[in-house]
C-alpha cells in the first residue's frame, strides 16, 4: 500500500497571459484541472448514433478529463466478418455520442513483427483533444491481438502528452479487458494519473506466497474504472521510488491461526 495511500497530481493548464492595455487588469491564472472522483459503474452507457457494423461490435467507454465530464466511446469492428482480428475502431472524438461523423473511423494494419508483444493488430488513433480544457492526449492506440493464452484488448495513450497510461488490467493476472458486446455492458476506463491510485498484481498464475521463501511480486498502479479488470495503469516513470514510499503489507495466519503481518518496501521498477 502506498504511504500516504492517495497520490494527487494536478495539471496546470494556464497559458502565458497576453499583453493588454495598462488600464485593463491582467486576467487571473486559470485554475488547475481538479480531479473529481466518480463511481464509473453508475455512468450512463448510451450511444446516440452508430454505424452499420460488419461484425459483432465490441464496446468500451473512456472518461478523458479530470472532472469526469468528457466521455468518449470506442467501438471495435472488423473490415470483413471473417477477419481473424478486430481491425476497425470507431472513436467518438468529440464526445457527442455519434460514431458516424467523418474522421471517426480508424483501420489497423497487421504487423507480424509485433506479435511477440501482443500488438500485431494495432489500430493507431493518434491525438485526441478534450474540448474546453486544453488537454491533448497523444499516441492513442488499441491492440486487438493478445499474446498466446491471453485475452482482451489493450489500449495505450499519453495523458496530455505527458504520462503514459495503458490497460485495462485485473487485480491479479496478465490478460486485459474484454470489451463488451453491447454499449449497456461496456467497461468504463478512466486513464487519468490524477486522484487516488489502485494497485494490482501482474502475475501469470495464482498468487501464492509461502512462508520462509522469497517471492517476486510485480505490482502495477493506476486508476480503476467500472469493473474488476479496468485498471488503467501509470507508467514506471510516474512514481519515484526514491521519494514515493511504496510498501506492500502481507497479512496471513500462522499455524495457530494468529494473524501475522509482514511489510516490504518496493525499491525498484521491474
Amino acid at each position: 500500500m502506498r504511504s500516504p495511500p492517495a497520490l494527487c497530481v494536478l495539471f496546470l493548464l494556464a497559458s502565458a497571459p497576453s499583453r493588454r492595455p495598462a488600464q485593463q487588469p491582467e486576467p487571473a491564472p486559470a485554475a488547475p484541472a481538479t480531479y473529481v472522483a466518480l463511481d464509473c459503474s453508475k455512468i450512463e452507457r448510451r450511444l446516440r448514433v452508430e454505424p452499420k457494423y460488419t461484425a459483432e461490435p465490441r464496446y468500451a467507454l473512456f472518461v478523458l478529463d479530470p472532472a469526469g465530464a468528457f466521455r468518449v466511446w470506442m467501438v471495435a469492428d472488423k473490415s470483413r466478418a471473417d477477419a481473424p482480428y478486430y481491425d476497425v475502431l470507431y472513436v467518438d472524438l468529440d464526445g457527442d455520442g455519434d460514431l458516424t461523423a467523418p474522421g471517426e473511423r480508424f483501420v489497423g494494419k497487421y504487423d507480424e513483427s509485433l506479435a511477440p508483444a501482443g500488438m500485431a493488430m494495432t489500430i493507431r488513433v493518434g491525438d485526441l483533444r478534450v474540448p474546453g480544457t486544453g488537454l491533448v492526449h497523444t499516441k492513442l492506440l488499441v491492440s486487438t491481438s493478445p499474446k498466446d493464452k491471453r485475452t482482451g484488448f489493450w489500449f495505450r495513450m499519453c495523458w496530455n502528452g505527458e504520462t503514459e497510461m495503458s490497460g485495462g488490467y485485473a487485480p491479479v493476472g496478465i490478460s486485459t479487458t474484454t470489451w463488451a458486446a453491447s454499449a449497456k455492458a461496456a467497461p468504463v476506463f478512466r486513464p487519468c494519473p490524477s486522484g487516488p491510485l489502485s494497485f494490482a498484481c501482474y502475475s501469470d498464475g495464482r498468487l501464492q506466497l509461502h512462508a520462509g521463501t522469497k517471492e517476486h511480486l510485480n505490482v502495477i498502479a493506476g486508476n480503476a474504472g467500472s469493473g474488476p479488470d479496468t485498471l488503467a495503469v501509470v507508467d514506471e516513470k510516474f512514481l519515484d521510488l526514491g521519494k514515493d514510499a511504496l510498501t506492500v503489507t502481507v497479512i496471513a495466519k500462522d499455524e495457530k491461526g494468529a494473524e501475522v503481518k509482514a511489510t516490504t518496501r518496493i525499491k525498484e521498477h521491474c
